[in-house]
């Protein structure tokens, strides 16, 4: 369902777990607390999404996993249970 607040944002309830996708431009964030729920979201809008470029050859999206991301000028660390942390230090 698309959040109607920020239509940039998704939520669904996915075997009991919210699953959040956000997107902006060319940036794409994907959350489920099963890392394999989300690698299977990640692989299929790779397939849909995943750039063409000259010459055939294809650009898949590029993919990190883990609990610390940059993302949009933030880095977002997951790394504490139950909390995130949002820094834009390295952009002041």
């Amino acid at each position: 369902m698309i959040n109607p607040s920020d239509f940039c944002v998704a939520n669904k309830i996915i075997n009991g777990k919210q699953c959040t996708i956000v997107w902006h431009v060319d940036d794409l964030k994907v959350s489920h607390v099963d890392p394999a729920l989300a690698t299977t979201i990640r692989n299929l809008l790779d397939g849909k999404y995943g750039q063409e470029i000259a010459g055939g050859k294809r650009a898949p999206l590029t993919i990190t996993q883990g609990t610390v991301h940059d993302y949009l000028g933030m880095t977002l660390d997951y790394s504490e249970e139950g909390a995130v942390k949002i820094d834009m230090c390295d952009y002041i």
